[in-house]
């Protein structure tokens, strides 16, 4: 497909990497003076410098001849513009970043009204996959599948947890409720488990089922926690505002600490039902007045990485069960990993994840269509959702008896309304649809890349 990305911020550059890397002809407009190699190391992009509100830039670009335009420049109404624009001028698909809180109830009109296809709030789905994390205790991460039916979550194998040394086939017989273990990490690096694979302390496992299944598994493994009851935000940002309204629903109860005394205020009138403190998150004075330690949850959501690192830090530090860091910077991943942080959630890497999804659901071949993909970048390895058509190679064949490739399974399979966690004599079948985990080199953009 031909995308052209109006752009270069982080989101553009990480998303002209991962469209790059599904064989897309990819183009990229940005007015600012940019080195190729320190932006997308890729000799089959083209950039364009130039102002993507310019229609003249545009054609440049090859807009009229183009699959789809995404734009993600700096403010709202340019990329508003520019998709309205693009669109005028012949692109088949627009997606635009809209991040304004007021804008959020005019979304729908604005689609209709401007030929949006798709719009992103990276901040709105950073607070919702945070919330979604939350809704699980014990869980580092959470993703949902088959329109919320099934979860993923990973967790942190403990020593004194009682599933240390067993195999995976060992494990499934013990389990009352069956769930499907779909990848481990193992001292940073991660397999595609095989019945024989067994787990150790320190591991690092994605676990996939209903949220019924996961929470008996997690009460088996005796790593549980309590529930997250109550919470404690760090920044008043506008992803802070959406996560405090979405956990303040869940019955939980909200504190945000933020140091501007305006915000402060406006916080008050927008999230009346959350507790608001100025101050400054860095005074650890003020955090034990306000009872740190006595928090299930800690988040920190300002707009320095810097400062959420070391807040998290210091939350690991005071053992709250829970931290989770929000980091925009996708180059932080060695002092992440010595600062052991619980949950590291990056917007950009959110959002893309759904254009991804989009640009391959545009991609429906007559084997499969992409229903949903969740990549995970430092784990190198994704789950990807795909309905089965008539053209997939395996139909109506036992899982055993299939040459599937090396480093995928079959974690799920949805038919009709029934959920079914397969093993070897299942079968895929015309209208089912399944999800795969994958190791990223394998590549599965289509069903059928999953056989040999």
């Amino acid at each position: 497909m031909k995308i052209i990305i109006a752009g270069i911020g982080k989101l553009g550059e990480y998303l002209a990497k991962e469209l790059l890397r599904d064989g897309n002809n990819v183009t990229i407009i940005d007015d600012k003076a940019f080195d190729n190699k320190n932006i997308v190391n890729n000799e089959d992009v083209y950039y364009i410098r130039g102002n993507a509100l310019d229609a003249s830039v545009l054609e440049e670009a090859g807009i009229s001849n183009s699959d789809l335009l995404i734009s993600v420049m700096d403010k709202d109404e340019k990329n508003i513009m520019c998709s309205f624009l693009g669109k005028k001028m012949g692109v088949k698909r627009t997606i635009a970043r809209i991040r304004t809180v007021e804008y959020s109830t005019s979304i729908d009109l604005l689609k209709e009204e401007m030929g949006l296809s798709m719009t992103i709030n990276p901040e709105y789905m950073t607070a919702l996959h945070i919330a979604r994390i939350l809704s699980i205790p014990s869980a580092l991460d959470t993703i949902s599948f088959f329109k919320g039916r099934i979860f993923m979550v990973s967790v942190k194998v403990k020593e004194e947890s009682r599933i240390v040394g067993l195999s995976l086939t060992s494990l499934l017989k013990k389990l009352k409720k069956r769930v499907i273990v779909c990848a481990i990490e193992k001292d940073k690096e991660t397999i595609i488990p095989k019945g024989n694979s067994k787990i150790e302390a320190g591991d690092k496992i994605f676990v996939t089922g209903t949220r019924d299944q996961i929470l008996s598994f997690l009460k088996y493994t005796n790593i549980v926690l309590e529930n997250n009851n109550k919470v404690i935000i760090s920044g008043g940002s506008n992803t802070s505002v959406y996560l405090a309204q979405m956990l303040i629903e869940m019955g939980m109860e909200v504190k945000i600490i933020e140091i501007n005394k305006e915000r402060c205020k406006t916080l008050s009138e927008i999230i009346p039902k959350a507790m608001i403190i100025n101050g400054d998150v860095s005074d650890q004075e003020l955090l034990y007045q306000e009872n740190i330690e006595d928090y299930d949850s800690f988040i920190s959501l300002t707009s320095l990485d810097e400062e959420n690192i070391i807040h998290s830090m210091f939350a690991k530090e005071i053992k709250i069960p829970n931290v989770i860091t929000k980091v925009n910077h996708i180059n932080l991943d060695g002092v992440l990993d010595k600062a052991d942080i619980d949950t590291i959630v990056t917007p950009h890497k959110i959002a893309c994840n759904s254009i991804v999804k989009y640009v391959r659901a545009m991609q429906n071949s007559n084997n499969s269509s992409c229903e949903s993909i969740y990549m995970f970048d430092k784990e190198n390895f994704e789950m990807v959702e795909f309905n089965v058509k008539a053209g997939f190679k395996g139909l109506n064949t036992c899982l055993k008896d299939l040459k599937i490739k090396k480093n995928v399974l079959v974690a799920a399979i949805r038919r009709d309304n029934n959920i079914i966690f397969p093993d070897g004599n299942d079968e895929i079948n015309v209208n089912d649809t399944i999800v795969i985990a994958t190791k990223e080199e394998v590549n599965v953009k289509d069903i059928n890349d999953i056989l040999e």
